[in-house]
């Protein structure tokens, strides 16, 4: 039963491997499938231990230096990137999230990795050498499942580094026209930024983004400071009643019943869409 599950694993890895891997060259491809394989019977991205897994009848520091060579291919990572992100493409539908998150990856022990800068580690606050990461996930709501659509390591010290808004903005701009315009962009307070405010506007974006505490909305001259302002400005404007998070404990969200025919709550939610984009 074991070895049966082991070899359906095996097939779907290859079958996927294939497709991020398509036109590239047949030792590329070859390494792909092996470091897919490895990483999920090793359960670790080291060579060493995708070396392991092989288990290739070699010594294991050749099956690495192997790895490591064709690890090493320029324009690898930005293929493979490019193909995973056609195929995830084709399941980001017009309402799915595209959540655009910013982390960290601490080498606490690294001294001569390339590029290393200092981060802050998001699991124990403090400063430390890494890189920052950059990714987007497409989720659908009420469903578990993860789409992954983009990822890239970057540094400030690297040649080439522009800014932080610079990274999040390819990601949008990569991820927007693979899906076509389709999704709802979703970002933390670090997404509480005007340049990135422009430029998802300007393009008709959806778009979710969890504000800072100093910013207010306007809409038609009036500061909205707090749901209680958002739902009445929104009544008074577009005849859609909804109540304020705070009633709940739930600040600054608001609540929406769902109680009554589909066709109200799609135009509903297009006044909702519509009265949102006037905000400023």
């Amino acid at each position: 039963m074991l070895a049966q599950t082991a070899s359906k694993v095996r097939a779907h890895v290859e079958e996927f491997s294939g497709i991020v891997s398509a036109g590239l060259c047949k030792p590329a491809r070859r390494f792909v499938g092996e470091a897919l394989y490895g990483i999920m019977a090793r359960q670790s991205v080291r060579l060493s231990e995708i070396g392991r897994a092989l288990e290739e009848p070699i010594a294991l520091a050749k099956t690495a230096t192997r790895l490591s060579r064709n690890l090493g291919r320029p324009a690898l990572e930005w293929r493979i990137g490019a193909a995973l992100l056609r195929e995830g493409a084709r399941r980001i539908g017009q309402r799915t999230l595209l959540i655009l998150d910013l982390s960290d990856i601490i080498k606490p022990h690294a001294r001569a990795m390339e590029y290393l800068a200092e981060v802050r580690d998001g699991s124990t606050k403090t400063i430390g050498n890494g890189y920052w990461l950059c990714q987007v996930i497409g989720v659908e709501t009420g469903d578990a499942a993860i789409t992954p659509l983009y990822g890239t390591l970057y540094s400030q010290t690297a040649a080439g580094f522009v800014s932080e808004n610079h990274e999040m903005l390819r990601a949008i701009d990569r991820v927007g026209a693979a899906t076509h315009g389709r999704g709802v962009w979703v970002i933390d307070r670090g997404g509480d930024r005007g340049e990135l405010y422009a430029a998802l506007l300007a393009k008709g974006r959806a778009l979710v983004i969890r504000q800072l505490g100093t910013r207010h909305l306007l809409a038609g001259g009036r500061k909205l400071a707090s749901d209680e302002d958002f739902v009445t400005a929104l009544l008074e404007e577009e005849g859609v009643a909804v109540v304020h998070g705070s009633a709940f404990g739930l600040s600054p969200f608001f609540r929406i019943s769902y109680a009554t025919a589909t066709e109200a709550l799609e135009e509903a939610c297009a006044r909702i869409q519509r009265f949102c984009a006037g905000l400023r």
